[in-house]
Formats: C-alpha cells, structure tokens, sequence
C-alpha cells in the first residue's frame, strides 16, 4: 500500500479528514491554475500551452480527486461506526505505529484495546489518526464502537476510569487469540470455576488471584 504524507497542524485527528482536504486542495489549485492556463492560451491561440494546461487540470483534478474521495469514504466509515456500533469499554494495552500515513515525518497510532465481550477477553485495533502516544497511555480506558468488524476510538474518552476486570484485561500473560484452546479448571484458592487458554494465565473474576495452566490443561 502507497504510504502517504502530509504536514498538518490544525486539521484534526483524523486521517480521513486530511485526506480528504489535501485532495480537495489539489483539485482547486489545479482547477485554478489550469483554468487559466487554458484560459490564456485560448486567448493567444497556442495549441501547446492549451495541452499542456489541460493535462494539468487532468492531473491534479484526478490526484486530488482520488485522495479526496478515499478520504470522503473514511470519514463516513468511522461516523457510521460511531452512530451504529456497539459500544465497549476497554483498555489500552498497548499501540502500534501506522506507517501507512505519516503526519509531520511521524507515523500515526494505532491502539490495540483489550475490552470484555459476553464475559470474554477481546482485542481490537483502533486507528487514531493522531501521532502523540503520550495522549493514550497504556492502562487508560477508552469507549469504542465496533460495526462490521470496524472499530472506531469514541472521541474525548479517554480516562482513568475503572473498569470491571481490568487486571485480567492488562495480563500480559493473556493471548486473546488463543481462546480456542482453552480448559476449565477451578481456582485453586476460591474453587471458582474458570476457563483459561492452554498456556496462558487469568485473573480469577472471584478473588482476583492468578491462575495458571501449562499445556497440557494443568494448573501451574
């Protein structure tokens, strides 16, 4: 995939949005000049200047429209997550750079929040569009809507807040992707009943301690 830049300080957390208003900038700055360099040439009556402005009209039209219109469909994306998603606490355990888009030389972020669904850990990446970490700490809490296997950041929800099971969502011992090798033991400290990916470790939902089983399905 093309990896795109672009120098912004006021335009907002949103790549959409820039995207949208950079393609949206080349069409009117190629709509501008062009226009009057076909313009002057129809007045001195020189077919090279007419052919070379309109192939630039044709060029920045096309190039902004492109960027214009990829930004236009991320923009309702996340609008249409936001308005239609379902909605989830979560926390963020972590975030990754996205290089695919780069705003002043540095790469956008990428959450990777941990949120419970029907009792079960979940993972889900959720596009910033802003390049400070420092605004998304690892451990915060953040509400996210998720539609059609999108996820969408709600925006200004970030907190400190917490949140039902949040150690067992922190556990860096825990593989979400993993629960579909999971047994059930019993906790040995409360005997609560408890399921737990082979391998892997939970927080007991009772009593908070740390279980552990091997991969064999043995508690540790």
């Amino acid at each position: 995939m093309t990896r795109m830049e672009v120098s912004t300080t006021g335009l907002g957390a949103n790549p959409g949005k820039i995207m949208y208003y950079l393609g949206m900038l080349f069409v009117v700055l190629g709509a501008l000049i062009g226009g009057g360099g076909i313009a002057a040439a129809l007045g001195t009556r020189e077919p090279g200047a007419l052919f070379f402005g309109l192939i630039f009209v044709a060029m920045f039209c096309g190039i902004g429209g492109f960027f214009a219109k990829i930004g236009h469909d991320q923009m309702h994306a996340s609008d249409a997550v936001l308005a239609e998603g379902a909605a989830y606490l979560g926390k963020i355990f972590d975030y990754e750079p996205d290089y695919q888009i780069l705003m002043n030389g540095q790469p956008c972020i990428t959450l990777v929040v941990r949120y419970l669904k029907n009792g079960q850990v979940c993972e889900a990446r959720v596009n910033t569009g802003d390049v400070n970490a420092a605004r998304y700490p690892r451990g915060a809490t953040v509400g996210i809507r998720l539609l059609n296997g999108q996820a969408a950041l709600v925006p200004g929800s970030v907190s400190d807040t917490r949140i039902e099971q949040e150690d067992e969502l922190m556990n860096p011992d825990f593989d979400p992707s993993g629960m579909s090798s999971s047994v059930g033991v019993s906790c040995p400290n409360c005997g609560a009943n408890i399921t737990i990916p082979l391998g892997m470790s939970r927080f007991c939902p009772y009593c908070n301690s740390k279980v552990s089983v091997d991969a064999a399905g043995r508690v540790k």
